[in-house]
């Protein structure tokens, strides 16, 4: 299970070592759930969101208030919204690893130089 303070801190980490990322704004924190972006630029950014009560993970990478790809982890399972149907579910068995946030920003790395989005 990961925790809310795990994860801030993987997103700090995150700020240092990848260079697309601009600025990071918590949106809501409570007891059990965190949520905050990590912005790339003003309308295009990495949304986050954690549940612990129901060990839920989502992964989103926004552009214009529109998911374009995401990776969510729900009842243990992970599952990919892939960037050419960000509207599909489709199973991911190997997960996102022990730093979650990291592995997803690689693979928005790869995406944002092969789809031009910078």
């Amino acid at each position: 299970m990961y925790d809310a303070d795990l994860l801030l801190a993987e997103s700090r980490e995150a700020l240092d070592k990848v260079w697309f990322l601009q600025s990071l704004e918590v949106s809501d924190r409570t007891d059990s759930t965190l949520s905050f972006r990590l912005y790339i630029r003003h309308d295009l950014f990495v949304q986050v969101f954690l549940g612990e009560l129901t060990d839920s993970l989502y992964f989103a990478l926004i552009e214009g208030n529109q998911r374009i790809f995401g990776i969510d982890r729900e009842c243990k399972q992970w599952h990919l919204h892939p960037f050419e149907a960000p509207h599909k579910h489709e199973y991911f068995a190997e997960g996102l690893g022990p730093k979650p946030l990291l592995a997803f920003l690689s693979r928005v790395e790869i995406l944002l130089v092969e789809k031009d989005l910078l």
